[in-house]
């Protein structure tokens, strides 16, 4: 009775460590991000030691500029273990073996678990963000225009708030699980900074839509993508099956850049007459112009042909 006993303790033991240990972040991820700590002075903090978590090249040469990643958790990997803010991101160690970049990590505290400024005292979570950011920028070679943001559920929300309150410093945004910003007002202003929507069947799309055409109407270039999932987790298929990460490291802002790989929600179709006169016209002259001018050239080269062969 005695062994039985103890069969099935060991087995109650096994199973709940497995438990724990499926809920825990892959070792790999916490190598993969070194802990920093840098001192913040703003409102209610007084020189307090920020920890934030890195990902470095393995080898960084003062003689090149790297790319960086700003990654926003969710509302339930806030807290003192910043370990715990690593949560999904085991999908970027493949891409640390092919690409050079940075990644940066911040986490927010339980008291306050969401990304907001607070401009009257500069005590925000996202006024933390912020300066974790410059200070990262300082002490490393960062290529000022390939920094992107991607967030996370309430970090989407932080996403957005973050490129409308910095329209002119992210090349690129991934905002996942979350809906379209409150200030439309402010989405003219996203004309450097390529917006990639990724969102599941719980969120209503049609706000989601309107943001993006109100920023492509702007000269922005936005799009989103609606997967066929109905929880709460499209930062799942965003860093798996759409590998946003490494669509994020292709942008540079200042420069031309393609639209997101989602659906682009342009602004209101033109009229089919107006496409004629605008699109198809335009092509058509031109073709016939070039039609004319080949042909010139082909009457041209075929009479010296002749006259040639008649000298001969």
């Amino acid at each position: 009775m005695n062994r039985r006993l103890s069969v099935i303790l060991f087995v109650l033991f096994w199973l709940s460590l497995t438990a724990l240990m499926s809920n825990a972040q892959p070792q790999a991820v916490i190598d993969c991000f070194e802990e920093r700590t840098f001192q913040y002075t703003g409102g209610k903090y007084k020189d307090a030691a920020i920890k934030y978590r890195l990902h470095t090249p393995e080898t960084v040469w003062n003689s090149r500029k790297y790319p960086l990643i700003v990654h926003l958790h969710g509302v339930g990997e806030a807290g003192s273990d910043n370990t715990l803010s690593l949560l999904y991101l085991d999908s970027i160690l493949p891409l640390t073996k092919e690409q050079d970049f940075f990644m940066l990590v911040v986490q927010c505290p339980q008291e306050t678990p969401g990304w907001s400024f607070q401009k009257a005292t500069k005590d925000g979570t996202l006024d933390v963000l912020m300066a974790a950011m410059d200070h990262v920028i300082t002490e490393n070679p960062i290529d000022t225009k390939r920094i992107s943001v991607t967030g996370l559920s309430s970090g989407g929300h932080g996403v957005w708030s973050l490129i409308l309150e910095h329209p002119d410093t992210f090349a690129a945004a991934v905002p996942t699980a979350c809906g379209a910003p409150s200030q439309l007002s402010r989405l003219s202003a996203l004309k450097q900074t390529s917006v990639w929507s990724i969102i599941n069947k719980d969120i209503q799309p049609e706000p989601v839509r309107v943001a993006m055409r109100m920023i492509n109407s702007a000269g922005g270039s936005a799009a989103v993508t609606e997967t066929n999932l109905t929880d709460h987790n499209a930062w799942i298929p965003a860093m798996t099956e759409y590998d946003c990460f490494r669509w994020m490291l292709a942008q540079q802002r200042g420069k031309w850049f393609a639209p997101p790989p989602g659906t682009v929600i342009h602004h209101t179709p033109h009229s089919l007459p107006l496409v004629f006169v605008l699109y198809i016209l335009p092509i058509v002259l031109i073709g016939i112009l070039l039609w004319s001018t080949v042909c010139e050239w082909v009457a041209a080269a075929w009479q010296s042909v002749q006259e040639w062969s008649q000298k001969i």
